[in-house]
């Protein structure tokens, strides 16, 4: 791909991208009552630079999943083509690549070991002497927020803890390209910030992290960039402020006595407004490029008349903009 200037062509800097996929389609396909067949991925574009950590939502876990293993080289696809590290795959062949580490679930770790023991034994070829090696990685768990899982043996951590352990071996290799693929874990928000500080480990390196997962808690906490990836195709991908800024249109969450009444007043009274109702409370969204201050909701509330009990301005989040993706594609 050449970027186009001012002055003619520049051409990319070599060894800039981690993956390079255009319109990738998915040999597997959906099989429909009526006998119609629909291949279950189709045409996806997806560039990941060094440096980056994508974050891949989808509201199918096995779709996601899909899109993990056809990038990792584990399974081929119909159409399109996929480079990894400035380097060609073949479609027809399968094979272990060694600039990919790929995690897939949380039940790859020996359950007889604990975390540190675990990451002793996958460094053993490491030409440092035993009693650094140790302090090194206990230095990293220490920084990573996840000395807690030190000596717990790894049978008595969750699935999403196991992988993270994965993932912690993953950040000692020499990979370029790591793929996260956990769609259908779930995560205790107290990992967020080793899959951050992983990030960043294998950034260091000029690699790049790839996260397959339904949690966008743990996406927005570790990744830079996001995609939605919603019935076999990508509806949204960016970095992740500008595609909050995009998404997520809500401005502030009121609560009150008589949510419904509120709602309607509010619409009445600027009409370039949305207001739903859940619950007792009432969420405000601006539309397009307009913007919505607290002090603007404050004067909209004296020209409606009505009074709430609190006013709490709505902070972006990727679970807010994924769930209006998912209202969009609804209607």
């Amino acid at each position: 791909m050449a970027n186009r200037t001012r002055g003619g062509l520049n051409e990319p800097q070599p060894h800039t991208y981690i993956v390079q996929a255009s319109a990738i389609t998915s040999r597997e396909t959906y099989l429909y009552p009526d006998g119609s067949r629909e291949n279950v991925l189709r045409g996806l574009y997806l560039e990941v630079k060094r440096g980056e950590c994508w974050g891949i939502i989808g509201d199918e876990p096995f779709e996601v999943e899909l899109l993990m293993q056809i990038i990792g080289n584990v399974r081929p696809y119909a159409s399109g083509r996929c480079v990894l590290v400035e380097r060609g795959m073949m479609r027809q062949k399968r094979r272990i690549l060694p600039h990919v580490f790929t995690i897939s679930g949380g039940d790859t770790v020996p359950g007889n070991l604990n975390t540190l023991e675990y990451l002793m034994y996958v460094t053993a070829h490491f030409d440092v002497p035993d009693a650094r090696r140790q302090a090194d990685i206990l230095e990293m768990l220490l920084a990573a927020e996840l000395y807690h899982l030190t000596l717990v043996p790894m049978k008595y951590l969750t699935a999403g803890e196991r992988a993270v352990v994965s993932l912690l071996a993953a950040a000692l290799s020499k990979a370029l390209l790591v793929i996260f693929s956990v769609a259908e874990l779930t995560f205790d928000p107290r990992v967020y910030a080793g899959v951050r500080y992983v990030a960043g480990m294998i950034a260091a390196r000029g690699g790049a992290l790839l996260i397959g997962t339904q949690d966008c808690d743990l996406a927005q906490a570790a990744c830079d960039h996001a995609a939605f990836l919603i019935n076999g195709r990508f509806s949204q991908r960016d970095a992740m402020e500008p595609l909050l800024k995009l998404l997520d249109r809500r401005a502030f969450i009121l609560t009150c006595a008589e949510p419904q009444r509120l709602a309607e007043a509010i619409r009445n009274a600027d009409p370039a407004l949305d207001a739903l109702v859940f619950e007792n409370e009432v969420h405000v969204y601006t539309r397009g490029e307009a913007s919505l201050d607290e002090a603007q909701m404050m004067r909209l509330l004296l020209q409606t008349g009505e009074t709430v009990e609190t006013l709490q301005v709505s902070r972006p989040t990727l679970k807010n903009a994924y769930r209006e993706v998912l209202a969009g594609h609804a209607l």
